[in-house]
């Protein structure tokens, strides 16, 4: 008899193969979470496998520790990002504005597939850190406990 993973079994299968630590599994969510450190600073990547769809989440800064003055200029400095950057996407959470990358693949996706939308969300957040809230001069801060 053959034997077969769910959708999410799949999903941590993947992220253990990527050698990552931490994983927490919500099976009545669909949702994997992982931390990760870059740069001294925690960020905790969420994976929801949906019925269609799994999408991997950031966040990446609150937009209440973001000057209001700078805050055109970030959602600006995001959008070109979108722009120049291959598999990258910066979006805004729609309740409060708050700073996300994200990455969204087709349920049946590849093991490298995911990898790559994966890492992608990982490097948006270092992407984030080092060229985007240095030209506003925002401090950026761990989030995942926030």
């Amino acid at each position: 008899m053959p034997f077969f993973l769910s959708p999410l079994d799949r999903v941590e299968r993947w992220l253990k193969n990527l050698g990552l630590k931490g994983i927490v599994k919500d099976k009545a969510r669909a949702l994997l979470s992982v931390p990760f450190e870059i740069s001294g600073k925690i960020f905790l990547v969420q994976i929801y496998v949906g019925e269609k769809w799994i999408n991997v989440v950031a966040l990446v800064t609150r937009i209440k520790d973001v000057p209001s003055e700078m805050r055109k200029e970030l959602y600006r400095a995001c959008l070109i990002a979108n722009f120049r950057l291959p598999e990258v996407t910066f979006s805004a959470d729609p309740v409060h504005g708050d700073i996300w990358v994200e990455a969204d693949m087709p349920k049946d996706t590849t093991e490298e597939n995911f990898k790559i939308e994966f890492k992608s969300v990982v490097f948006g957040i270092k992407y984030f850190m080092d060229e985007i809230a240095p030209k506003i001069n925002l401090e950026v801060r761990s989030t995942m406990y926030l």
